[in-house]
């Protein structure tokens, strides 16, 4: 099996060889996939690459501290141009990146980073850099940063502690790890805008995002027969409000709830889909969420199906369609 060492000296290569760039974060991108991202973006702009930052779906204003924020296109005309690369973050399949349909469009002879951490990423790079052990995909990059000498600057460093701190809710949740720590000691040495990534992230909610996780949260329901804690989301709930606004509630729930070993939150989606997400103490929810066609962690775990939610005395349930 090849070391990690040599896997991201491959990489490096690869990208040091390469003239044309096209990044990706998956869609509905959250902090980490932004994270990594944006940080690769800067790096290579710095090295006068000609490198593209593509998202299915754009940030949230949420994430407007991030240096890179208003470089990432949603336009899918980019995928008809030439490319040496194609990087993908944090997405175990190409579907989840958003991307599946747009790949035939590329013209021939680019290959594939696929870069990782969750265990079932489907490994479909010429280059897979999949460390599930690792609390981030922004935890991977500052590793092949740091392994490769590459000057980690205050702008790269506030988007890679961004995704460190989504993934493990600031370092309080169960993925957080030494290593994880010691990174995020190293990101604010190198100038991370600690400060304001909690500012946008954390306390900068609004009366009528307030409202909606009251809303959610008044909808708790405790499934004793499973240990589960559920509560759901419906889009007539995000009137004036981004539907990002729960981004982030079963990290939270995870870690004040009390009762029951699993949190799962059901949230509809404006396309009519149901997009499930598991967090658990003791658990492997990513078996459960496989079986429904996601993926993840085995305490961390989600996945998207077509149908709607019917509320039950026990709680949420999908009704496929």
């Amino acid at each position: 099996m090849e070391s990690v060492d040599y896997i991201f000296g491959r990489t490096h290569e690869a990208i040091k060889r390469a003239d044309r760039v096209l990044l990706v974060a998956h869609k509905r991108p959250d902090g980490d996939t932004l994270g990594a991202s944006s940080s690769v973006f800067r790096w290579l702009k710095r090295e006068d690459k000609d490198v593209t930052l593509f998202c299915q779906d754009l940030p949230s204003k949420q994430h407007r501290y991030l240096e890179h924020h208003g470089d990432y296109t949603d336009d899918p005309s980019v995928f008809e141009k030439n490319y040496d690369l194609v990087i993908i973050f944090d997405s175990g399949d190409l579907r989840y990146a958003g991307i599946h349909e747009h790949m035939n469009r590329l013209s021939a002879g680019f290959r594939i980073i696929n870069i990782d951490h969750h265990i079932t990423n489907e490994r479909y790079g010429h280059l897979n850099i999949v460390l599930p052990q690792a609390t981030s995909t922004s935890e991977i990059m500052y590793r092949f940063f740091e392994a490769n000498g590459i000057n980690i600057d205050a702008a790269m460093a506030t988007a890679l502690l961004t995704g460190v701190f989504f993934d493990t809710s600031n370092l309080t949740n169960t993925a957080t790890t030494p290593e994880s720590i010691a990174v995020c000691s190293k990101l604010m040495d190198a100038g991370a805008r600690y400060q304001e990534i909690i500012r946008h992230t954390i306390h900068d909610k609004s009366i009528d995002l307030l409202q909606v996780w009251g809303t959610f949260l008044s909808r708790l329901r405790f499934n004793g027969t499973y240990g589960v804690v559920s509560t759901y989301v419906l889009n007539s709930d995000f009137v004036g409000v981004p539907a990002e606004a729960v981004d982030g509630a079963a990290n939270f729930l995870n870690a004040v709830v009390g009762d029951g070993d699993t949190v799962l939150i059901l949230k509809e989606t404006p396309n009519g889909m149901i997009k499930g997400s598991f967090r658990s103490i003791g658990r492997d929810v990513s078996k459960v969420a496989k079986l429904m066609g996601g993926g993840g962690h085995k305490k961390a775990a989600g996945f998207v199906v077509t149908g709607r939610i019917e509320v039950t005395p026990e709680g949420p349930v999908i009704i496929r369609a």
